[in-house]
């Protein structure tokens, strides 16, 4: 059936264009598209692949650009050769550009659609080409409520050729959210397929689960285990090259020489480094997790590295992340040290621009040096903002730096601190040191002797209705409060831990979540709070406080998030004249680390460190009181320097004000009207494919697969079936129903399936209102402009996918775009629409031939428009880079190069474009 050099489509993906057998074993075949350049293998049983056969007559397109008019076929060997007067051509120098004419052909032999499937399927080639023009598409479909920092800072690197930053926004503001949208929007533009998250392995979780619940993004999780199963499946195969997706923990593969050589040689369009201020670099050496991710960013083309603490390892730190980043641009400490330190004054500069002030001397000699142009004491408030973007483009590290923070921003809650001290119990007065600060760890049956048992029960009573988030650090101490609050009182409790898999943690969280019926408080252990956030919740209970000040954070930060409502009440027991007093008192007072975050909170407290275990293991006050007075000098001064060294340009690059509100305000819009117009697309869906919907609660529906579906497999539709919602706001409060945009999986499935199949292409109806004599017909197709190039180009953002209508009347008249004489033609029986079709097959070759040739006649205009477009706006882009390249080194020159690559690709894929016909359809006079 298959031989090597035979040319076969594939009926799926037309799009790939003529392939080539390239090679067959007993069970498989593997076809090159070179046009596509990609190579399928397929099942040699059940392949969705066509053989191509040419006729006598036909003229096809060769490799060398030339054509050829068939005047006789031969065939030797399962190979087809065509030739002419002058020469005899093997099928294997074909061109992979081709055009076929299917829908005419189901047509004359009677494979004719109704009139509802036909309708589908221009609506989807509407709804395709309106997507495709979006700029914005691929940063709508998540399930997150619309932020504009974030959206911003998504659509900024997004719309990079190979993007490489740091994303370093504080904690809370939604780091691996921008990620996720970053990553989202490039895979489904398909610019990148295969990405890699390097994070600790702690994180895992909270990444597989961030990733599917709000982009739909299913990674795998490569860790030691999974890594020796997928050897055995694939005798020994890079487990790496079997996955698309895949999350890796850090330290682990960079200390394997296996697994290390394994994840550099799998390929990579893109690589994302969490917590990556973990890294270790220093002039002399670096360990072996950096020197991993450098060989990564080496050989892969994007980049994004995320890190709340930018300059926590100090500024020699921060250079070697950037300079993983661009080592060409960041390639000498002492170099960045001191353009750092220059740059300060123009950061000064700006915060007097941005509040209006006066300029200081050195504030305007360093403006002059930059913009090249006296600068008053104090300038015009339009002056002062076209300097302030002027020196956003400029700024040393903004291109490759996203930071927002929260003094940048408002809407985030106040944290109130409650405080409760106890006696402590005679059972725990003998323990010392670590014991004695956590005696829940070392006395047996402690439950029972414990005040603080109780007093979670009396909070719990006092506060009826509201949510209750309680963290200790060990597993086996949430299971014992567990039991001893349901065996005292019987109070039902959500538990959520390291041991229970994802199924039991997801059931948790909603019964959790529950506002009706649901538990009232949930019970964490530190590893299984990460990764969630109950920012429904406003009471935190800190059962055990940990010496940790990131730890802590990290904790309170489960509620304190952009979108909670109320001020958090941290509620803190502690016991008296005793260690954990003593914590408390030095991590409130000293380094004040409950009432905001503060980032130099453990670096102060590391820096004291000695003192504070002397102070914590003394039960002389004296000692205490003597830390925490060192302390507070030191804290407000270290405070007060980083508010001055806030970088306000680095703040308004992250988020321009204006140009992120136009961004929200467009997306808003498109999103409202997607929630009007998705609905009734899916269920014309549901109509033509046999798909049962039935309503599920308030704007929420339920899909399942019907008895009698039109194909046995419909995309991402679980046999099941699925609850969705395509409002936002419910898919947020709601994790249990589907979030359906454009953007969502099965959606795109949907608009896939239905224009890749022949199905409603090819329609045959009647109208009883016209001017013509019964039994004329009218005529109508649709042309779509096609490409076979590689769908990373996105050419169709140039070449629109609905293409152009042509109808043709009964006369021969030629009309564009659907005429509206032609509203609701009724469906005729297949025998008697096959019946008319074969009585007026000559006059529909006819229109064929005439909308054929007006087509044609359309193309170099639609191609110039197209070339023009992209040129347009490629252009402009590269010469806004190259300008800022002048005056900001962040510039790659590689950016500008792949970008001009990228128009000469388009040139020339658009020069090749060609109109397809899509679909036809006779609307005879009744």
């Amino acid at each position: 059936m298959f031989e090597v050099g035979q040319r076969w489509i594939s009926d799926t993906e037309s799009d790939l264009g003529l392939g080539m057998v390239q090679e067959v074993n007993f069970r498989q075949v593997a076809i090159l598209f070179p046009v596509a350049d990609e190579v399928r293998r397929y099942s040699k049983e059940q392949a969705p692949l066509t053989r191509i056969k040419f006729n006598i007559e036909d003229t096809v397109l060769l490799e060398d650009g030339t054509k050829l008019t068939i005047t006789e076929i031969q065939e030797m060997n399962g190979i087809l050769f065509y030739g002419d007067a002058d020469r005899i051509i093997p099928e294997t120098q074909l061109s992979g550009h081709i055009q076929l004419s299917q829908a005419s052909e189901r047509l004359l032999a009677g494979q004719v659609d109704n009139s509802k499937a036909y309708e589908l399927r221009l609506r989807a080639l509407q709804m395709k080409s309106k997507l495709q023009e979006r700029k914005h598409y691929g940063l709508v479909g998540s399930r997150t409520t619309l932020l504009p920092h974030q959206l911003f800072i998504a659509n900024e690197v997004s719309s990079r050729e190979a993007p490489r930053v740091l994303l370093a926004d504080e904690v809370g503001l939604g780091k691996t959210i921008e990620a996720g949208m970053i990553m989202h929007s490039l895979l489904l533009s398909e610019r990148i397929e295969r990405v890699l998250v390097l994070l600790p392995e702690a994180l895992t979780h909270q990444w597989l689960v961030e990733m599917v619940r709000r982009f739909n993004l299913r990674f795998s999780v490569l860790d030691e285990g999974r890594c020796l199963a997928l050897e055995d499946q694939e005798n020994g195969g890079n487990p790496y090259l079997q996955q698309q997706l895949v999350l890796a923990p850090l330290n682990a593969v960079a200390n394997d020489p296996k697994r290390r050589e394994q994840i550099l040689s799998a390929g990579w369009d893109m690589v994302v480094v969490d917590e990556a201020h973990h890294l270790g670099w220093s002039p002399q050496s670096h360990d072996e997790s950096y020197g991993l991710v450098e060989s990564l960013a080496h050989e892969c083309p994007g980049l994004l590295l995320l890190t709340a603490t930018p300059e926590q390892l100090g500024m020699e730190g921060h250079f070697a992340r950037l300079r993983l980043l661009d080592p060409e641009r960041f390639h000498n400490l002492e170099e960045f040290i001191q353009e750092q330190s220059q740059f300060q004054p123009v950061a000064n500069a700006a915060q007097s621009l941005l509040s209006g002030s006066e300029l200081t001397d050195d504030e305007r000699k360093a403006l002059k040096a930059l913009l090249n142009q006296d600068i008053p004491a104090q300038p015009e408030t339009e002056q002062a903002q076209a300097w302030i973007k002027q020196l956003i483009d400029q700024h040393g590290t903004g291109r490759v730096m996203f930071r927002n923070t929260r003094s940048a921003m408002e809407g985030f809650p106040n944290r109130e601190v409650i405080a409760q001290p106890f006696i402590l119990p005679e059972a725990y007065q003998g323990l010392t040191g670590v014991e004695g600060l956590y005696p829940e760890r070392e006395v047996a049956d402690w439950e029972s002797v414990d005040p603080r048992i109780d007093w979670i029960n009396e909070l719990i009573k006092a506060n009826k209705g509201e949510k209750f988030l309680l963290i200790t650090h060990q597993q086996k101490t949430v299971l014992q409060i567990e039991r001893a609050l349901w065996e005292k009182y019987g109070t039902p409790c959500a538990v959520f831990h390291e041991d229970m898999d994802m199924i039991e943690r997801d059931r948790a969280a909603a019964y959790f979540a529950e506002q009706e019926g649901g538990a009232q408080i949930l019970l964490c252990s530190e590893i299984g709070s990460e990764g969630r956030n109950f920012q429904f919740a406003r009471h935190l209970v800190l059962f055990d406080l940990p010496d940790n000040c990131d730890l802590i954070e990290q904790r309170i930060g489960r509620l304190d998030r952009i979108g909670q409502k109320f001020d958090i009440q941290l509620h803190i027991p502690y016991f008296e004249n005793h260690a954990s007093e003593r914590l408390f008192e030095l991590l409130n007072q000293g380094v004040d680390v409950f009432s905001h975050p503060n980032p130099l909170a453990q670096s102060l407290l590391n820096h004291h460190h000695t003192q504070m275990t002397a102070a914590l293991e003394s039960p002389n006050v004296s000692n205490l009181h003597s830390l925490v007075d060192a302390l507070i000098p030191e804290r407000e001064a270290q405070q007060q320097e980083l508010e001055q060294g806030r970088d306000r340009l680095l703040e308004l690059q992250s988020c321009d004000p204006q140009k992120s509100k136009a961004l929200l305000d467009r997306i808003l819009a498109d999103d409202r009207l997607d929630q009007a117009v998705l609905p009734s697309f899916l269920e014309q869906v549901c109509d033509v494919y046999g798909i049962i919907q039935q309503d599920h609660s308030h704007h929420c529906f339920i899909l399942m697969p019907g008895d009698h579906m039109l194909t046995s497999y419909f995309p991402h539709l679980p046999e099941d079936g699925l609850t969705y919602t395509c409002r936002r706001d419910v898919a947020v409060a709601r994790d249990d129903v589907q979030f359906f945009t454009w953007e969502h999986p099965l959606i795109v499935g949907a608009l896939d399936l239905i224009l890749s199949e022949d199905h409603g292409n090819s329609n045959v109806a009647y109208v009883e209102n016209h001017q013509f004599s019964t039994g004329d017909f009218y005529f109508q197709a649709q042309y779509t402009l096609e490409s076979q190039a590689p769908k990373s180009l996105q050419i169709q953002r140039y070449l629109p996918a609905e293409g152009i209508h042509i109808a043709v009347d009964p006369e021969g008249k030629v009309e564009f775009n659907e005429p509206d004489y032609l509203d609701f033609p009724e469906d005729l029986k297949r025998a008697t629409a096959t019946g008319l079709v074969k009585r007026v097959e000559a006059g529909i070759k006819k229109s064929l031939k005439i909308a054929k040739e007006a087509a044609e006649a359309q193309l170099p205009k639609q191609l110039a428009l197209g070339a023009k477009h992209m040129s347009i706006e490629l252009d402009g882009e590269i010469l806004r880079l190259q300008e800022l390249q002048k005056t900001n080194r962040n510039i790659r020159d590689s950016e500008i190069e792949l970008l001009q690559q990228k128009k000469e690709a388009l040139q020339q894929a658009i020069s090749q474009a060609n109109y397809k016909m899509d679909n036809i359809r006779i609307v005879f006079c009744g």
